[in-house]
């Protein structure tokens, strides 16, 4: 399944509960989740990780990365445990194996997994960060706005790799400011203000201006209330 959010909604900050790759380390925000009808607790990125929720966040080079680490380590950042020995020292060589089958999956292009992540092109280093999150075998994948400022190619490789990861069972739940996006990728699309779930709307054939309406419409709803 997939489906998406209109930006200008507030709903980054009703996902943040969510995040599970960001590199920053950043903390969780307000609300509740829900998984299978059932409310889950996470307050920090381990918890959303145990409950398979993983997340690209909006400003990759804020919290997707950190610049001068490698590209490999980068990663493998969230998933370093998966790595572990016996006496909990790292696995060098299955975290290599790791690293090269991810940058070819993912087709990241690199002239080697030492080269630091911040010398890549931006869409390499998107791919980079929703390799680290498929390492987690995620349940749950929340792209807050996944091809922006990347080149045609790149999208096209995201757009195909969505498709692939909800064929597979994984729902997907994309942030997107570009309308075409979100009607090309979305099985459903949620239009929120403020925070809260003004409309949920099946994707058979929806236009862009009736995703529109709707959020025009539930705006109108807020400022007849607020008189």
């Amino acid at each position: 399944m997939k489906f998406s959010v209109l930006p200008g909604s507030s709903a980054p900050d009703v996902l943040k509960p969510c995040s599970a790759c960001s590199a920053s380390g950043q903390g969780a925000g307000e609300g509740t989740v829900y998984i299978d009808g059932k409310p889950v607790k996470i307050d920090n990125c381990q918890q959303a990780i145990a409950h398979g929720i993983a997340m690209v966040p909006e400003d990759r080079k804020k919290d997707g990365i950190v610049p001068v680490m490698a590209v490999g380590k980068n990663i493998t950042l969230a998933a370093l445990d998966q790595f572990s020995g016996a006496l909990s020292s790292l696995d060098d060589a299955a975290e290599q194996q790791c690293i090269l089958q991810s940058l070819a999956r993912l087709k990241v292009k690199t002239s080697s997994p030492e080269l630091a992540i911040g010398r890549l092109s931006g869409g390499n280093q998107q791919k980079a960060i929703l390799a680290r999150c498929l390492l987690l075998n995620p349940r749950i994948l929340i792209l807050d706005e996944p091809t922006r400022g990347i080149d045609i190619g790149a999208k096209y490789e995201i757009y195909k790799l969505i498709n692939q990861l909800v064929q597979q069972g994984i729902a997907v739940i994309v942030i997107s400011s570009e309308l075409p996006e979100v009607l090309g990728l979305s099985d459903r699309v949620l239009v929120m203000h403020e925070g809260k779930l003004k409309a949920n709307l099946i994707n058979q054939n929806l236009t862009q201006e009736q995703v529109m309406e709707a959020a025009l419409r539930s705006e109108r709803h807020v400022e007849k209330q607020s008189v």
